[in-house]
């Protein structure tokens, strides 16, 4: 599913507009007809209906809906913010023949101290104030209308975009409607995953409106969500003559006296994801820590390894900031011709040796969460929070790197440019450990896929998928270790590949 900027959506309603001949007034009732749709299931009897318009397109949109609700048992009133000459185009249209339909019309402007008392009493709030066109600050009477909503103890559900929230995301300071539900059009914007505009949304329904995939493909997006589908639509399939040495042998350069624990979860998690063989390398002192938790890995030693003795190989979970570690990164980086991972320390120590990724001809993956990122860009965690797809493909084109960037809505980015948001996980996985599983689940699909993209798309989405069915099984958002992450694996994977048949 593509996730689409303010300007590439602009061109695939213009492209459904022009070359398809779907008019604006067709896509605008396609759009109030599906929101109501998909608004009758939170609809209860005796609901009271508040519906705020702007004079844009978003606001057509609401028109529609308040026109479907006419024939609705329920008590509707519309307010708009504007001035009735200020709305033109599609949008006028529609609220002419929401008018000529039975509707009326209540102006905020003419009766502000009623629509503030007004939207005491509403159970729900139509937010189709402000849509993907919007930019910079809300005017002076949209400003007012949001801080009434937002105080109201209504349901608020916002037509495609909470208003005020910029479809493109990035950082603002103004007020913006804070949605219990955002009925997003056709395709999710970029304002859904990057803070400060994700916390807005509520929870999300992607609704179609009826626009044909033509014209969403001849946008070239390069942003995807990654949903269920496309991970079992991946996933590998495993014949019955396949052996350990079809799906992979991996290195793992992980743990120090202080973490061995980090080597011990990553370890696992990468067997229970499907690796054939798996071999680590830490130090002497706490192999047979490691030894009594991973009886199935193997163990290398010595100064002089042959890195490219392996498939794909991670470094960094608890090899620490002290020790060894910086040297063997860099030796890995010079000598190795084989995918690799970097995480936790690992990206600590490769900030010295970023130029040395440019010109490698193998495939490198990192890791890091927004700190982590931090460290590697010199940005503020909150720049990158406010700015992840763009900043993720920036830093992936330039060091030709896979990037995962770790945090709600991971984002996958390649240095070809593909970017995909994962939707799932939880803050049970705001806990040391997960981390270090995930990379072992990395390293384990890296070498079962054919392709690295999908491989890295789908251990991030496994990880997820993860934490997400042990809440429902019962388990707390407090309560979930790492190691019930890994232990989790079979019961999700089974499901999955019995839907992959693989």
């Amino acid at each position: 599913m593509h996730i689409v900027s303010r300007e590439e959506m602009q061109t695939i309603d213009q492209y459904a507009i022009e070359n398809i001949g779907l008019t604006g007034l067709v896509l605008m009732e396609n759009a109030g007809r599906a929101f109501l749709e998909h608004l009758k299931p939170f609809l209860a009897e005796g609901e009271r209906i508040g519906v705020v318009i702007g004079k844009g397109n978003n606001g057509g949109d609401g028109f529609v809906t308040a026109r479907q609700l006419l024939d609705q048992p329920y008590e509707t009133d519309v307010w708009v913010v504007v001035n009735k000459e200020d709305i033109t185009g599609d949008a006028a249209f529609h609220m002419d023949v929401y008018l000529r339909s039975g509707g009326s019309i209540k102006y905020v402007h003419e009766q502000p101290e009623v629509f503030k008392e007004k939207v005491k009493e509403y159970t729900m709030i139509i937010d189709a104030l402000l849509g993907t066109g919007f930019r910079g600050t809300p005017k002076k009477r949209y400003q007012e209308a949001i801080h009434t909503i937002n105080k109201a103890d209504a349901k608020v559900i916002a037509v495609d975009l909470p208003s005020g929230v910029p479809a493109n995301g990035g950082h603002f300071e103004h007020e913006a409607i804070k949605a219990d539900y955002t009925f997003t059009l056709q395709c999710p914007k970029m304002g859904m995953y990057t803070q400060p505009g994700a916390i807005h949304f509520g929870q999300t329904k992607i609704i179609d409106i009826g626009i044909p995939q033509a014209a969403v493909n001849q946008a070239n997006i390069t942003k995807q969500l990654w949903t269920k589908k496309d991970f079992i639509s991946t996933l590998p399939k495993r014949t019955p003559f396949s052996h350990k040495g079809s799906f992979g042998k991996g290195l793992l350069i992980a743990g120090s006296e202080n973490m061995p624990g980090a080597c011990a979860l990553s370890a696992k998690a990468a067997l229970t994801s499907g690796i054939g063989l798996l071999s680590l390398y830490v130090p002497k002192s706490i192999k047979p820590i490691i030894a009594s938790h991973v009886p199935e890995a193997m163990y290398v030693s010595g100064e002089d390894i042959d890195w490219n003795a392996y498939d794909g190989m991670a470094i960094g979970p608890g090899i620490g900031r002290t020790g060894p570690a910086e040297a063997q990164l860099r030796d890995i980086l010079a000598k190795t011709d084989k995918p690799l991972l970097i995480d936790a320390d690992g990206l600590y120590h490769l900030k010295h040796y970023l130029p040395m990724l440019k010109n490698k001809q193998s495939p490198v993956i990192l890791t890091p969460h927004p700190g982590e990122m931090a460290g590697l860009t010199g940005l503020s965690i909150k720049e990158i929070e406010n700015s992840r797809f763009e900043i993720a493909h920036q830093f992936a084109k330039e060091y030709n790197v896979y990037l995962v960037l770790k945090g709600k809505y991971t984002i996958v980015a390649s240095p070809e440019g593909e970017q995909a948001v994962n939707p799932t996980g939880n803050p049970a996985l705001a806990k040391g450990g997960t981390g270090d599983v995930l990379s072992g689940m990395i390293l384990a699909f890296m070498l079962q896929h054919k392709n690295l993209f999908p491989a890295i798309c789908n251990a991030v989405y496994l990880h997820g998928a993860v934490s997400d069915q042990l809440i429902l099984k019962g388990h707390s958002q407090m309560d979930v270790l790492a190691s019930d992450i890994i232990n989790g694996i079979p019961m999700v994977l089974h499901d999955f590949c019995r839907a992959a048949v693989c």
